[in-house]
C-alpha cells in the first residue's frame, strides 16, 4: 500500500471573498487527510463577504481562519508549499492566473459568481446555488482515486466540473 501526500488544491477566485473561500471551506471540512486546500483571489476584496461566513456557519463548516488571501503569498511560497492543482472558479482568475512553479494541473470550473446579485433574495438563491455546486464537485472529488499522473489527473478534474 503507497502512502501519498495530500493533494495541495488551490482555488481561485476574483475576489477570494465567496466562491474560492466557500470551496477551501468545503474540502478541508470534507475532504479528510487526503487534501490540503487553499484559497487566494486575483484582486483579493478586504474581507470575506458575510453572506460566505453565514451560509458556511449554517451548514455546520468552520470558518476559523478564513480570509482573504491574494495568490502571491502562494507564488512566493511555492517552494516550502507546492501547489498540485490549481482550481479557477472565475473567468477572471482563469484569464490572469500566472504561470506558477512546479508547473500544477489546473483546471476552470465555471461557478457563477453570488457576490454579482444586487436583490438580497436573488443574492441568497445565487449564493445556495453556488454553495450547492461546489459541495457536488467536491463530493464527486473526494470520492475520485486521483491519479497522480498529470495528463490523467486534468481529464478527472475536467469531468467533475462539468459533470454537476
Amino acid at each position: 500500500m503507497h502512502t501519498y501526500k495530500p493533494f495541495t488544491v488551490l482555488f481561485l477566485s476574483a475576489g477570494n471573498a465567496a466562491r474560492s473561500i466557500l470551496a477551501e471551506a468545503l474540502l478541508r471540512e470534507k475532504g479528510s487527510d487526503r487534501f490540503n486546500p487553499r484559497s487566494a483571489g486575483y484582486r483579493p476584496l478586504s474581507d470575506v463577504n458575510p453572506h460566505t461566513l453565514a451560509l458556511l456557519a449554517a451548514e455546520g463548516i468552520s470558518i476559523n481562519g478564513l480570509h482573504t488571501k491574494g495568490w502571491g503569498e502562494f507564488l512566493a511560497s511555492a517552494h516550502i508549499l507546492p501547489i498540485d492543482v490549481i482550481v479557477t472558479l472565475s473567468e477572471e482568475a482563469q484569464a490572469n492566473c500566472p504561470a506558477w512553479p512546479g508547473d500544477p494541473v489546473r483546471v476552470h470550473w465555471t461557478i457563477d459568481d453570488p457576490l454579482s446579485a444586487e436583490k438580497p433574495d436573488v443574492r441568497d438563491w445565487k449564493f445556495r446555488k453556488c454553495y450547492a455546486t461546489l459541495e457536488a464537485r467536491i463530493g464527486c472529488l473526494i470520492k475520485t482515486r486521483l491519479a497522480r499522473k498529470p495528463e490523467q489527473l486534468l481529464l478527472q478534474l475536467k469531468d467533475i466540473g462539468v459533470m454537476v
